[in-house]
């Protein structure tokens, strides 16, 4: 644990320093604050939309359970295990088990976590279709993209129709990887661990297949999902190009074509999200990217640099509350 604690200090820091880094690049502290300051109480619609998000997510794993929880608990589970995986470097091996422990006071967890496996298994083939698009969209409507954005472009569609394939793959076959994997350690306990884990992945292969799972509801709230993240990526994106023009100088974006400038950033943060989940936070990661690409297709200096602190900030709230709800379960425990 200490080395654990060490590697996410260190991490912590050098995200820190990429950010400042960032912000002195875009035009410092004054002109960063005056972007922020473009959203003011837009900031609040900003977290309507993404506790929606939450509540879809929410309703995609309830979807799958095959046994009543209340719908409310799930979402406390899903916002309180958001927070432990974006505030440590654990990532999903921290946040989806919390969940599950936190729905246990209303279901078996070994069966909340492997329908939340399952929904995590959903969720992340739709995440490869929203990236693909949004990448696409972007090598379709640039065509002045540095060299090292277009390979990066590229990279994340290979990457993301491997992760498409590997889903199709697991899917069709439902193979026993993890089980397997721990059957062949060289201990003596391995057998009866891969027994429990097999029994698991089982488990999450009929979450998805037993009588009562609602797939057409699932699939709805991943649809969702992507669709009020990208309306919350067009808003902030909205009042940043049109408040903030003395910072962005990109206000004639405004309109229609500032969706296709949403969808992509909100792809940027999906890829950045994958690839540096065990960043705490994406700190500083995803300011810079965020940045990078928004310079790149036109938005200007500091646009893409303020959407991804808004986004930051957001989390940090959301953050907040997950351990407010974790403090308040202990408390009644």
């Amino acid at each position: 644990m200490s080395r654990r604690a060490a590697i996410n200090t260190g991490l912590s820091v050098v995200g820190v320093a990429l950010l400042i880094w960032q912000v002195q690049d875009a035009g410092g502290f004054a002109a960063v604050r005056r972007g922020l300051a473009s959203v003011g109480a837009g900031f609040i619609v900003v977290l309507v939309l993404s506790f929606l998000r939450f509540l879809m997510r929410s309703v995609a794993w309830r979807a799958l359970l095959g046994a009543p929880a209340p719908l409310s608990a799930a979402l406390a589970a899903t916002i309180s295990g958001d927070a432990l995986g974006n505030l440590t470097p654990f990532g999903l091996a921290a946040s989806e088990p919390a969940k599950a422990f936190y729905l246990g006071r209303h279901l078996d967890p070994q069966r909340a976590f492997a329908a939340l496996a399952a929904e995590n298994f959903f969720y992340s083939v739709s995440v490869a279709v929203y990236v693909i698009a949004g990448v696409v969209a972007m090598l379709l409507t640039f065509e002045e993209l540095p060299v090292e954005l277009r390979q990066g472009a590229v990279a994340a569609l290979v990457l993301m129709a491997a992760v498409l394939a590997v889903s199709g793959w697991i899917a069709w076959r439902r193979p026993a990887m993890a089980s397997g994997v721990i059957r062949r350690l060289p201990f003596k306990q391995a057998s009866g661990l891969a027994d429990r884990m097999r029994d698991l992945e089982t488990l999450t292969y009929g979450s998805a297949s037993h009588e009562s799972a609602r797939l057409g509801q699932m699939a709805l709230a991943e649809t969702a999902f992507h669709v009020l993240s990208l309306a919350e990526s067009w808003f902030v994106l909205y009042l940043v190009t049109g408040g903030a023009s003395s910072l962005v100088g990109g206000s004639s974006l405004i309109g229609g074509s500032l969706l296709i400038e949403a969808l992509i950033l909100d792809s940027v943060s999906r890829v950045i999200n994958v690839a540096f989940k065990m960043v705490p936070m994406r700190l500083g990661v995803d300011e810079i990217s965020s940045e990078m690409v928004g310079v790149a297709i036109g938005l200007g200096s500091g646009a893409g640099l303020v959407v991804a602190l808004v986004r930051k900030i957001r989390m940090l709230v959301w953050a907040a509350v997950g351990l407010l709800l974790w403090t308040r379960k202990w408390v009644r425990s």
